[in-house]
């Protein structure tokens, strides 16, 4: 298992992928309304200081993760979900290293619909339900 930058090759893979994990879970995929942050990842990601992560497995993308600028000070997870239980944490990792790199102060998990990470998970990186945003120890 391989967590990486995501690329350009790798757009249409990661649509196909979230497109199977909305099939998974009987939600609605739609390129040009909720998931169109999916139809160009460099301008939606990196081009609003933040980063797209994919989880690669035997040359096959299991997983990703996006976060990109909520404001000057907080970087917004957007996108979170692999079928690889033992990435999560290392995605969260890298996004929560990546934070103070670009100078945020806080992580937001953002739409929850969007985000599928494991409660007790989010728990040990310090978010909760009552504590949306969290600062942590850079």
């Amino acid at each position: 298992m391989q967590v990486r930058i995501a690329n350009r090759q790798d757009e249409k893979a990661i649509r196909e992928l979230a497109e199977a994990f909305s099939i998974a879970e009987n939600a609605s995929f739609d390129l040009k309304g909720s998931d169109r942050d999916l139809v160009n990842i460099e301008a939606n990601y990196f081009g609003k200081e933040g980063l797209f992560l994919v989880v690669e497995e035997e040359g096959e993308l299991k997983g990703f993760a996006g976060a990109r600028s909520q404001n000057e000070e907080t970087l917004s997870i957007e996108r979170f979900q692999s079928s690889l239980i033992e990435a999560e944490e290392e995605l969260l990792k890298v996004i929560v290293a990546f934070a103070p790199r670009l100078l945020y102060s806080g992580i937001e998990c953002g739409d929850r619909v969007r985000i599928r990470i494991r409660p007790e998970l989010l728990e040990s990186f310090g978010f909760s339900e009552n504590k949306k945003t969290v600062t942590p120890d850079f």
